[in-house]
C-alpha cells in the first residue's frame, strides 16, 4: 500500500513539474534570456532549474544574476536625528 501511494505521489509530482515548466515557458516566451533569468530568479526558482528550462548552463545563470547584482547601486537610507526629527546633516552649519 505504501509503495502504491508513493507511486501516485511521484506521478502527481511529475505532472505538477510539467505544468510549472509550461507556465514558466509561457511567461518567459517573449523575453530575452537575461530578462527571463531575472524573472524566474525573482520568482524563487533555483539556478539549475532556470538553466535547464532556458537551455543554458547554471554558470550562465549565476553570472547573469551576479552582473545584475553588481550593477545595482547601494541605496542610501535617510536617517533622522530622533531628538530633533530633522534629517541628519540638515540644519548643521
Amino acid at each position: 500500500m505504501a509503495t502504491e501511494n508513493e507511486a501516485i505521489l511521484r506521478s502527481i509530482d511529475a505532472k505538477l513539474d510539467h505544468m510549472l515548466r509550461l507556465a514558466a515557458l509561457q511567461l518567459t516566451s517573449n523575453m530575452k534570456q537575461v530578462q527571463a533569468i531575472h524573472t524566474l530568479s525573482a520568482a524563487g526558482f533555483e539556478r539549475r532549474w532556470i538553466a535547464d528550462l532556458l537551455g543554458t548552463t547554471p554558470g550562465t545563470v549565476s553570472v547573469t544574476l551576479a552582473k545584475a547584482k553588481a550593477k545595482q547601486k547601494p541605496r542610501e537610507i535617510p536617517t533622522t536625528d530622533p531628538t530633533t526629527l530633522v534629517p541628519a546633516g540638515e540644519g548643521e552649519e
